[in-house]
C-alpha cells in the first residue's frame, strides 16, 4: 500500500533539492579574465625594472624617486609608478619616500647574489616580443623567430648562471632520491651549469661525471665545477647533442629539460644517442616540465609548449606516456616515474638498457 504523500513533505523534499543544486552550482570569478587577460602588466613591471637595474641600484640602501630618476635618467613621474608597482608586488618597500629591496628582490634580483636571476628576467624580456606574434605562430605552425633563444657572452653566462642557481634545490632533490650506489661514470647530455653532476658527484663519491655542452656555454661552466673543488671529478665535453655522438661506455645518462624544444623525430634520435652511450645495464634519467597523461595540463608545462611553438620548428609540450612511449620503441626497459614532492615542476622517469 502506496503512503500518502502530504503537501508538507512535498515543499520539504523541494526545499531539499533546491539547496542541492545551489550548493552544487559553480561561484565564478568575475575578475577571472581580466586577471588572465592582464597577466602580462606584472612581468613588464619587473621586466623595466630589470632594464633601469634598480634593484641592483638598490642593493643595500634605500633612496627617492628623484635619486634613482637622476641615476636612470628616467622621467621622475614615469619612475614613481613603475616603483610603487613594484612595491604593489613585493620587489620593494617604500617608507618615508624612500624605497629598498625586499629581501625577494635583495636574494634574486640583485647582481652579484649567489642566487641572482636577473638572467633569467632578461631572457623572459627579451621574448616579449614574439609572444605578441603567438597568433601568427598557431596559424601558420611555424616561429615567429629568426635565430631562437641567440645571446650574446654575457647574456649566456648570466643565464647559465640563472639556471645554476635554480638547479641547486632540484639537483640536491634528485641526489637523494635517485640510486646511484655501483655507478660510476655518468654523462649530463646538454648538462648546460653542470649543476646535477656536481650534486649527484658530491652525495655519491665514487662517481664521477660528464657535461656535455655547446664548447660557449662549457666556458661557463668550467667556472661553475671549478668553484665546486670538482674539476678533477667532472670532465667537460663540447658537442653539440643534434650533430654528434655521446660516445660509449657510461653507465648512467641524464637528458634534462631538453625535450620540449624538439620534435618528436629529434627526442627518438636522442633516445638513440643515449642507447648507444650506455653500457648494458645502464640507467637513464631524463626529467623534464612534462604534461600530464591526459594532456590537460599542469599550466607551465601547457605554456612552455606555447613558448616552443613560438621559437622552434617543431618543439611543444609532451607527456609522460609520450616519452615513455618513445624510450621503449628505441629499446629500453624497467622504465618508471619517480615520485618528486611538491613545488618541484618536474616528471622524472628512470630506465635501463638491457
Amino acid at each position: 500500500m502506496k503512503k500518502k504523500t502530504t503537501p508538507q513533505k512535498t515543499q520539504k523534499r523541494n526545499t531539499a533539492a533546491s539547496r542541492r543544486k545551489s550548493s552544487n552550482k559553480e561561484t565564478f570569478d568575475p575578475m577571472r579574465v581580466m586577471s588572465i587577460s592582464s597577466a602580462y602588466w606584472q612581468s613588464k613591471v619587473l621586466h623595466a625594472a630589470q632594464r633601469f637595474n634598480i634593484f641592483t641600484r638598490l642593493k643595500d640602501r634605500a633612496a627617492t624617486v628623484v635619486e634613482l630618476a637622476a641615476e636612470t635618467q628616467a622621467d621622475p613621474r614615469g619612475l614613481e609608478i613603475l616603483l610603487i608597482a613594484a612595491t604593489s608586488m613585493g620587489l620593494l618597500d617604500r617608507k618615508k619616500e624612500k624605497y629598498r629591496n625586499t629581501p625577494f628582490a635583495e636574494t634574486f634580483l640583485v647582481n652579484g647574489s649567489p642566487r641572482y636571476q636577473g638572467g633569467i628576467v632578461s631572457m623572459f624580456d627579451s621574448w616579449y616580443g614574439a609572444w605578441g606574434d603567438l597568433y601568427q605562430a598557431v596559424l601558420t605552425g611555424k616561429p615567429v623567430v629568426d635565430k631562437p633563444h641567440d645571446q650574446g657572452p654575457e647574456a649566456l653566462r648570466s643565464y647559465i648562471y640563472g639556471m645554476h642557481y635554480r638547479a641547486i634545490a632540484q639537483g640536491e632533490l634528485l641526489a637523494r632520491k635517485i640510486d646511484f650506489s655501483g655507478r660510476r661514470q655518468l654523462i649530463d647530455i646538454a648538462g648546460g651549469p653542470g649543476t646535477f653532476c656536481i650534486k649527484f658527484c658530491e652525495r655519491n663519491p665514487k662517481l664521477s661525471a660528464t657535461v656535455f655542452d655547446l664548447p660557449q656555454t662549457l666556458e661557463v661552466t668550467r667556472e661553475i665545477v671549478g668553484s665546486f673543488g670538482m674539476q678533477n671529478r667532472i670532465t667537460l665535453k663540447p658537442g653539440n647533442y643534434l650533430e654528434n655522438s655521446f660516445g660509449k661506455g657510461y653507465d648512467c645518462l641524464l637528458l634534462s629539460s631538453m625535450f620540449n624544444q624538439e620534435s618528436p623525430q629529434v627526442i627518438k634520435e636522442i633516445f638513440r644517442k643515449a642507447y648507444e652511450a650506455l653500457d648494458p645495464k645502464g640507467m637513464i634519467l631524463i626529467q623534464d616540465q612534462m604534461l600530464n597523461r591526459e594532456k590537460t595540463g599542469p599550466m607551465l608545462s601547457a605554456l612552455i609548449g606555447i613558448n616552443q611553438l613560438i621559437h622552434t620548428p617543431g618543439g611543444a609540450a609532451y607527456s609522460e606516456k609520450e616519452l615513455t612511449d618513445w624510450m621503449k620503441e628505441i629499446g629500453f626497459k624497467k622504465i618508471k616515474p619517480v615520485p618528486l614532492p611538491s613545488p618541484s615542476p618536474f616528471t622524472v622517469l628512470v630506465g635501463e638498457k638491457p
